[in-house]
């Protein structure tokens, strides 16, 4: 019992490297929780977006044309992620063969 640890030793640096890497999950785990509002779960236009891989633009369009379903709370315009979903299975054309 001769040997302390301090900020120097190597108990040390894993000790706060692993306290790192969980505080990095627990920001993740918090950036990507959106709770639910009346039983549905939305999405913010970045994160539609992000997920569809369609500019602000085309997003807008979609809107407009109201291939997806959106709806405004608070002046914030938000996505319910099942109808998204929906939308996309009922928009699916399987690719062609060229011959």
């Amino acid at each position: 019992m001769d040997k302390f640890v301090d900020m120097t030793s190597d108990e040390f640096k894993e000790l706060a490297g692993k306290m790192k890497q969980a505080l990095a999950c627990v920001q993740s785990v918090r950036d990507k929780y959106r709770p639910t509002l009346a039983d549905k779960r939305y999405l913010t236009g970045e994160e539609v977006m992000e997920y569809l891989h369609i500019s602000p633009r085309t997003l807008q369009k979609l809107r407009d044309t109201r291939t997806i379903c959106y709806t405004s709370i608070g002046g914030k315009i938000l996505y319910p992620e099942d109808e998204l979903e929906e939308a996309l299975y009922q928009n699916y054309r399987s690719p062609e063969l060229p011959f």
